[in-house]
C-alpha cells in the first residue's frame, strides 16, 4: 500500500529476496529493494522500490521502479490516516537466445541449430493509489493498483492489459500480558487480506505471534475457487535497528499434496536510522512488520 510510505518513526531501508518452485531447473525469483522516510515539516512520507522478476534464468524480466509519496493527518489522539501515490517505471525485457525451438534438434534430440529471433526491450509506466490509517490498536487500508491498465505484452494486434488490482487490508496488535504488569508484552497480531484482479479472487488469513523481539506466524491463503490452499510459515526478529524474517509456503491442490514442485521461500531483511536529534516528534500509524 503506498500510504504507508514515512509512516515509521525510523528512516526504514529494506531488501527482498524470492524463489518459487525451486525444483525446477529455471526458477521463478523476486528481488527488491525499498527505501523509505517522513518528511516531518510537512507530515509527509516519500519513498522508492525496485522489484525485478526473472523468469527462465533471465530469458524473461520485469524491473519496475516506484516513487511513491503519502500525506497523513491524525484526526483525533489515538487515531491516524494516509493517502499514498504511487508511480511507476516498467522495464521488460526478452532475451530469446536462451531458448531451444524445434527446429534447432536433431533426430536423436541433441541441439544443433542456433534461434534467430532477435530480443527486445520495452518501458511502459504505471500509476497507484493507497489509503492507511489505524484506530486504538487497529489498523488497515484499501489500495488500487495499475490504474492505467499498461499493456504487458502485444502480439501482431492483440495487445494484453494488466487489470487493475484492488486489495483491502484489515490487522490488529493485542498484548495478551496486558493484565500482567511485570510480563513483557506479548503481541497477538491477526491479519486479513483481500485481492480482486480481473477475474481472480485471492483471501490470505493469518497472524503472527510477537515477543523477546522474535516473530512468528502462520497465514492461509485461498484463491475463493477453493481448488487450491497455500500454508505459509513465517519467522523472524526485530528490534530497534534490524529486521529480518523468512517465509516458507507450500500449496495443496485438489488432487493433493504437491510439496517442494509448489514451495516458495522468502528472506527480507531490513534496517531503520533514526533521524538526526532535535526533530520533532512524529507520530507514526500501525502495520504488519513483516
Amino acid at each position: 500500500n503506498p500510504a504507508y510510505a514515512g509512516a515509521s518513526k525510523y528512516i526504514r531501508f529494506g531488501l527482498i529476496y524470492r524463489n518459487q518452485w525451486t525444483v525446477l531447473d529455471m526458477p521463478y525469483t523476486t528481488y527488491g529493494v525499498s527505501y523509505d522516510r517522513t518528511i516531518q515539516a510537512i507530515k509527509s512520507g516519500i519513498g522508492f522500490n525496485i522489484v525485478s522478476d526473472v523468469e527462465g534464468k533471465g530469458i524473461f524480466s520485469r524491473t519496475s521502479v516506484d516513487f511513491v509519496y503519502a500525506y497523513g493527518i491524525q484526526p483525533s489522539y489515538n487515531s491516524h490516516l494516509r493517502f499514498g501515490l504511487q508511480t511507476s517505471v516498467i522495464m521488460r525485457t526478452r532475451n530469446y537466445s536462451g531458448l531451444v525451438f524445434p527446429d534447432m534438434l536433431d533426430i536423436g534430440g541433441n541441439v544443433t541449430g542456433t534461434q534467430e529471433y532477435p530480443g527486445f526491450t520495452s518501458w511502459n509506466y504505471d500509476f497507484s493509489l493507497g489509503v492507511a490509517g489505524d484506530y486504538d490498536n487497529f489498523y488497515g487500508g484499501v489500495a488500487v493498483h495499475h490504474i492505467l491498465q499498461p499493456v504487458e505484452a502485444t502480439y501482431m494486434d492483440y495487445k494484453a492489459y494488466i487489470p487493475r488490482k484492488y486489495t483491502l487490508h484489515l490487522g490488529a496488535d493485542y498484548n495478551l500480558y496486558k493484565w500482567y504488569r511485570f510480563k513483557d508484552e506479548l503481541i497477538f497480531s491477526p491479519n486479513v487480506i483481500y485481492i480482486h484482479q480481473g477475474d481472480f479472487d485471492q483471501l490470505n488469513i493469518g497472524f503472527y505471534f510477537s515477543r523477546y523481539r522474535v516473530v512468528a506466524g502462520l497465514w492461509l491463503r485461498e484463491n475463493l475457487s477453493f481448488n487450491s490452499h497455500s500454508f505459509i510459515i513465517t519467522a523472524g526478529y526485530a528490534d530497534d535497528v534490524f529486521r529480518m524474517g523468512y517465509s516458507y509456503d507450500f500449496s495443496i491442490f485438489q488432487y493433493g499434496f504437491r510439496g517442494l514442485p509448489t514451495s516458495s521461500h522468502e528472506v527480507t531483511l531490513g534496517w531503520n536510522f533514526e533521524y538526526k536529534k532535535g526533530k520533532r516528534k512524529y507520530r507514526y500509524i500501525k502495520c504488519p512488520k513483516f
